[in-house]
């Protein structure tokens, strides 16, 4: 399969805004993720219920009749003892404030786990999509390297005829056209399979390519850098940035959150339940009316296991927030200077990819005309592509750590 067959797995390639914009429209793992929120918001609406009111009947009758009510029948009013009872719980805590308290910090701890999950998705994409690119610059670069040394083999079988070189010299050349050829083969495979696992995390069925830019192919783009993302803010900036907008943080403390409003409801439950109501009770024709009162006496249980394990719960999350912290410093830092270090290679081998260039095109210049041999032109198209390897490697890598900042300072997400 050549490159022309690959380049027709996609009409319109895809660039890695528009990757990521896929994820956060198809992902089945969101998907999944974001019913923890569903799921929250019914249980804020449990939380949120009153108690219902409590209806007791009792109904009794005399079996055997008093002196003077036997003329009356087992279910007449002198025979008849009719107890209607209508009580309701009282919150005089506020534990159904307490309560709806809870579950609303629930529901905002799921809403930031999606986030986090979002930005986890979108930072695994991303790399697939940059692998799917690198892979897509090896095959060019050798497809290039190749067409050089086919005009070579063709060039020196004219030569051959014309008795100017010999058999071995282009042997040797088609020699390196085979193997180009091969590995031309192996890089097209690659891609495919870089195609395959983007295409998963897409969660798409459809043929898909990365966009390849113009500076990267092009030989006539004299800067390529200006066609690549630049950050101009300083580290300590992109450290308060990352600890006030990375959604991590905002579920640790959303976390925290809820184990606060955890300790504060297991401490309200603590207090005893209390139900009051009327009565209607009329015995044996006489009509009867009261009140019903319940106190629960706190002896045995006061939710003290509960309460307990709610400030572990709550201690656990504090350790946690500050774990975050710490990790957010370390990432940042790392991922900031690992992105300078490697901008400043690219434009190190910006140069030298130039240079590169022109010392091929001096040598195959200076081989035409039989002033340099054979092996020093395979010797300049070797540098020249071991250059160009680098030179793509290190921009692979500029890239890596451009996508990696934009994780660790949570930037991701809005990408």
């Amino acid at each position: 399969m050549g490159y022309t067959s690959l380049g027709v797995l996609a009409q319109a390639p895809l660039t890695l805004r528009q990757a990521l914009q896929q994820v956060r429209a198809n992902s089945p793992a969101l998907r999944v993720e974001r019913l923890n929120i569903n799921a929250a918001q019914a249980d804020q609406t449990t939380a949120n219920l009153r108690p219902n009111p409590v209806l007791n009947n009792q109904t009794l009758i005399q079996l055997t009749p008093t002196p003077g009510a036997e003329a009356v029948g087992p279910f007449g009013r002198q025979r008849r003892q009719f107890w209607l009872q209508a009580t309701k719980e009282f919150d005089i805590y506020n534990k159904r404030q307490y309560r709806n308290r809870f579950a609303e910090a629930n529901t905002n701890l799921a809403t930031q786990s999606v986030a986090e999950t979002e930005r986890n998705l979108l930072f695994d994409a991303a790399n697939r999509f940059l692998d799917a690119w690198y892979a897509r610059i090896q095959l060019s670069l050798l497809q290039r390297a190749k067409a050089n040394v086919d005009t070579l083999v063709q060039l020196n079988k004219v030569r051959l005829k014309n008795l100017v070189i010999t058999n071995t010299d282009l042997t040797r050349t088609q020699l390196i056209s085979d193997q180009y050829e091969i590995q031309t083969r192996t890089a097209q495979q690659d891609l495919l399979n870089r195609l395959n696992e983007l295409r998963l995390v897409l969660a798409t069925t459809d043929s898909i390519n990365v966009a390849m830019n113009d500076s990267i192919v092009s030989a006539t783009v004299i800067n390529p850098l200006g066609f690549f993302p630049t950050v101009n803010a300083s580290a300590d900036s992109l450290l308060r940035l990352a600890t006030t907008t990375r959604t991590d943080v905002k579920v640790a403390e959303a976390n925290l959150e809820t184990a606060r409003r955890n300790v504060d409801l297991q401490q309200v439950l603590a207090k005893p339940r209390n139900e009051a109501g009327l009565i209607w009770n009329p015995q044996n024709a006489m009509p009867y009316a009261g009140v019903f009162l319940t106190i629960e006496l706190p002896v045995y249980s006061r939710n003290q296991g509960e309460i307990q394990k709610s400030r572990v719960l709550q201690e656990q999350a504090g350790q946690a927030a500050a774990l975050v912290q710490a990790r957010i410093r370390s990432e940042v830092q790392t991922s900031y200077q690992s992105f300078v270090t490697s901008r400043q290679n690219v434009d190190r081998y910006t140069a030298i990819r130039r240079d590169a260039d022109q010392v091929l095109a001096s040598v195959r210049y200076a081989y035409l005309r039989g002033a340099t041999t054979l092996i020093d032109l395979l010797q300049a198209e070797s540098s020249w592509f071991d250059t160009q390897t680098a030179y793509y490697q290190t921009l692979y890598t500029y890239r890596q750590n451009y996508v990696r900042l934009l994780y660790a300072t949570g930037q991701i997400n809005s990408y």
